[in-house]
């Protein structure tokens, strides 16, 4: 077999928080952890929900407005999440399904796969050792590679670095963030309805489907791989 060119390979971006791992009860014990020490109500979990997959800074401003001093409650946030993971015993719990399919797209002949994540590259990082997921992801887009979702930088980051175009990538996500950041790249985006929003929510953002299992993963991957191939 021919072994595929750049502009015939397939991109496959992940978010993290939500779509691969279920990150939320950390993320809500830091909001309410740092929210108080710099004079704020801690926010309730739907709130906190409600803005994961933002880049840290924003995802504050959205919570307090662009009076607050989001960059210096972003740094004690880091702070703060780096010692909390530090701690024995401490993992943020992978969704069913999802360690098996990541291992199987990787060893597909002709995926490239890569993360667009609200997260920084240290908690990328982390995750990936902490799950020997070493060689999985080709490209790693991050809050501090990037602007922030809903912005197209992630996916046009990861595409300029693998060489695949935006027409063969496809962004898998669970907030109205990745699907509106994978519409105005000019990818595709699918909904998971397993993480932190609404399944009518991601359509309504430009979702061109929403999958209820990461099995199901595997199978809009190769739908998408036959209109690519027919394009």
């Amino acid at each position: 077999m021919t072994p595929p060119t750049a502009e015939n390979k397939t991109l496959v971006l992940f978010d993290l928080d939500g779509t691969l791992v279920d990150g939320q009860h950390s993320v809500i014990a830091t909001f309410e952890a740092i929210f108080p020490a710099f004079g704020y109500r801690a926010p309730t979990p739907g709130e906190v929900r409600g803005i994961i997959g933002r880049s840290l800074p924003q995802a504050i401003g959205d919570l307090l407005g662009v009076e607050a001093p989001a960059e210096r409650m972003a740094e004690a946030y880091k702070a703060h999440f780096h010692v909390m993971r530090a701690r024995p015993g401490y993992h943020e719990a992978v969704y069913p399904h999802v360690d098996a399919v990541l291992r199987r797209l990787a060893a597909r002949h002709g995926l490239v796969l890569g993360t667009a994540t609200g997260k920084a590259l240290r908690g990328i990082r982390w995750m990936i050792e902490a799950n020997d997921w070493e060689g999985v992801f080709k490209t790693l887009q991050a809050a501090d590679t990037a602007a922030s979702k809903p912005a197209p930088d992630m996916v046009l980051n990861a595409c300029r670095e693998t060489g695949v175009p935006p027409e063969r990538t496809i962004v898998f996500g669970d907030s109205v963030f990745d699907m509106q950041m994978a519409v105005s790249a000019g990818a595709h985006a699918v909904g998971v309805s397993w993480g932190y929003g609404a399944p009518g929510d991601l359509m309504s953002a430009g979702a061109n489907r929403v999958i209820d299992s990461f099995l199901d993963v595997e199978t809009a991957v190769e739908v998408f791989q036959g209109v690519f191939s027919h394009a």
